[in-house]
Order: structure tokens, then sequence, then C-alpha cells
């Protein structure tokens, strides 16, 4: 122990001598860098590498930009955080294969914002909150950029449970607090525990997945418990010695539908485009209204009544805090296991072209819109609509006309 202590204050004690040493070099590429502007503009930046949430989404939404964008008269360099802050090793190879990146460019970003004017040479992971805006991702429509020897190992993984390739399979990712209270353990994470939902209550509907011969792969890298469910088509991922950085990319990035209550690693099939469900879902303001999504939010009452929020309330009382909600006076039910099951029936039917909607439900959808893009948080949380970006019919048929009123 005392060993390790040391070791940590002679790395603090060395930080910054590190890059007083480095200003030799780094502060001449600064000035170069500086001179090549009107000709020239080279950028330099990071990402936030912490939570996978934030690290993929800013990541290929900047990829993106990068496919949509003419930036031919500039280029940008990239560092990325020691290994032991990414959450995911593997995504940060996806970077790398996808910019410049070098661990040099630490020093030449830092040295860029000490010397005064450098602001045009910075690299700002995200100004959305890692929120697609301009809708670059369904325009790019991004492939993960594996490798043969990659694409063998995941296929042969695949084949063990008997998958062939074409076969339909569903991620699914409930989060409950495991995760976050291991990786980063200094930190009291129950203030959002109204995100945590029981994994039992989706055993219904990961029966009727596998009843429509759909693979399912339950997700996660540190959960609570197994799932108590038994099928030949069903693998409890989360609780696999073998589950990888990059099995945890792959299943995401190439499933057929992403069913999810908003997570961080369910990001990954949001910026591949894949289908998502997401349940349980809160607050309802940071809907992802850019993708292909179809939601069904927890249930939110007021206590002083028992009446549900309006949609217009679900937006203003879209809170990050239990405590917050319990202040405001609205109680946070969880969907039912048969509410989660219908839900699932209508994102699955929606995929497969068997969803036939009514016009009094494509009527619903539009009035969803129409409020979504009326409230004040529209310009702050939302740009690009996806057309296929709704609530689900079954929340909307639970809660009635007057919901959208």
């Amino acid at each position: 122990m005392i060993y390790k202590e040391r070791k940590v204050l002679v790395s603090i004690l060395l930080k910054p001598l590190g890059f007083i040493l480095n200003a030799l070099w780094a502060v001449p590429i600064v000035l170069f860098i500086r001179l090549c502007r009107p000709v020239w503009l080279i950028r330099v930046g990071s990402f936030w590498t912490e939570r996978i949430g934030h690290f993929v989404a800013d990541v290929a939404q900047r990829r993106a930009q990068t496919i949509l964008q003419d930036e031919s008269r500039g280029v940008d360099l990239y560092w990325l955080p020691s290994s032991e802050k990414c959450a995911n090793r593997y995504w940060a190879t996806v970077t790398q294969r996808w910019f410049k990146v070098s661990p040099i460019v630490r020093y030449i970003s830092f040295w860029n914002r000490a010397v005064p004017l450098g602001d045009a040479h910075c690299i700002t992971p995200s100004e959305t909150g890692s929120r697609d805006l301009g809708g670059f991702l369904e325009r790019a429509r991004l492939r993960l950029p594996t490798v043969p020897s990659e694409e063998r190992l995941v296929i042969e993984w695949m084949e063990h449970f008997g998958w062939r390739t074409g076969d339909p399979f569903v991620c699914l990712l409930v989060r409950d607090s495991t995760y976050l209270t291991s990786h980063l353990p200094d930190y009291n994470w129950d203030y959002h525990s109204y995100r945590d939902s029981d994994i039992q209550s989706y055993v219904k509907a990961v029966d009727y997945l596998t009843s429509q011969n759909v693979f399912v792969f339950r997700m996660g890298r540190k959960m609570a418990f197994p799932m108590n469910f038994s099928h030949p088509k069903f693998v409890d991922y989360a609780f696999r010695v073998d589950k990888s950085d990059f099995l945890d990319v792959w299943l995401f990035a190439n499933c057929s539908l992403c069913i999810s209550t908003g997570s961080g690693p369910d990001m990954v099939s949001n910026v591949f485009c894949r289908p998502i469900l997401s349940l349980n879902f809160l607050p309802l303001q940071d809907l992802w209204s850019w993708s292909n999504a179809l939601h069904y939010p927890k249930i939110l009452r007021w206590k002083r009544c028992g009446e549900l929020l309006s949609l217009s309330e679900y937006l203003t009382n879209s809170y990050h805090r239990t405590s917050e909600y319990k202040d405001a006076g609205i109680i946070v039910n969880d969907l039912t296991e048969n509410q989660i099951l219908d839900s699932v029936k209508e994102s699955w039917e929606r995929l497969t072209g068997y969803w036939n909607s009514t016009s009094e439900e494509k009527e619903c959808d539009e009035r969803f819109k129409e409020i979504l893009k009326a409230h004040s948080s529209f310009r702050n949380f939302h740009g690009f609509v996806h057309p296929e970006s709704r609530l689900a019919t079954t929340f909307l048929k639970f809660s009635g006309r007057s919901f959208l009123t």
C-alpha cells in the first residue's frame, strides 16, 4: 500500500515537470500552427473517454461531420487519455482508425491553450452534450471499421450459440448501478437511481422474442443479477467470462434491435443507426429525437392527485436526480412486465413490417412532434427529428388522448 501511495505521489509531482520539459518542442509547434492558419487550419484536442456514452457519441458524430463537410483545408490531431480512464479500449482503437491520434498531441494541446489566441485551434469534444442535433449520423451512415481477423473472431463466437450470418439478434441492456459503483467507486451514484430497472420484468418480452426465432443477448459490463430465463437463443452475455470490449461494440453496432433503458453502451447502436426501443426511459426531454427510436418512459404521476403527467409536463419536469422528482411531488413507477412486452411486440412488428398504424395513431404521432418542437427545451436538446423517432403507440394508448392536449 505504501509503495502504491508513493508511486501515485511521484506521478503527481512529475506531471507538471513533464509539461514544462516538453514545452521546448511543443511551443515552437504551436507557433508554427498559428503561422499556418491563413492557408492550413490545424486543430488539436481529445475526447472524454471515461463514460462510454459520451466517448462513442462524440467520436462518431465528429467522424460523421468530417465525412459530410468539406475540411480539405485543415487537419485535426487528437490524443487520448491513459487506458485506465478509458471506458472501452476497443472504441479507442476505432478512434485511432478514424482519426490521427498520437500521445504527443497532448502536450501540443496543453501549450496551445496556454499560449494566448489559441481558441481557433482547439477541438471541443462536443458542443451539444453529445446529442446529434444536426442529424449527421443519419446522413453519414457509419460502419464499424473492423478488420478481417476481428470479423472471423466474432463470427466464430456467435456461431458457438447456433447463430448464423443473417439471423436476427437483439441486444437488451437494462440499467442498474453496479457498473458505475465499481468503475467509479469514489462517487455516489444513488442520485440517479430513478433510471434503474428490474431485469426480471423483461422476461416475458425476451420469451416473446425467442419465440420469434430471434437471438437475445442480455448486455452489460457488470450487472447486479443474472436474468432468470433459459432458452437456446438467449445469452446472458453480461455474466460470461469471455465478454470483451470488442464484443461489446460489435454486438451493439450490428444488432437488429437494441432494447435499452438509456445507459451509455446503447449509444453504439445509436451512432450506427440501429433501431432502438427505449424503455423505462427518463427524463423524456432527453429522448433520442435524431434516431430511429421508439420511447416508452417510466410512468409519472402527481402525488397529490394520482393523475398521469401530460406530455408537456413530462418535458418540463425532466429531472436528472431522484430527489428532484420527489421534491416536485412526482411518483415514478417502473413499467410492468406486460407494458414492456406490449412495447417490444410493437417495436418488433414495426421493424419486420407487420405493424399497421391507424389514422388516429398517425395523428397522435404528429401531435407528439408538434408539442416536442413547441416546447421551450427543444432548441437546446433537439434539432434534426428522425421520422421514426416517436412515443410508443402502446404508451399513448395507456396514457389516453388527454396526454397530448
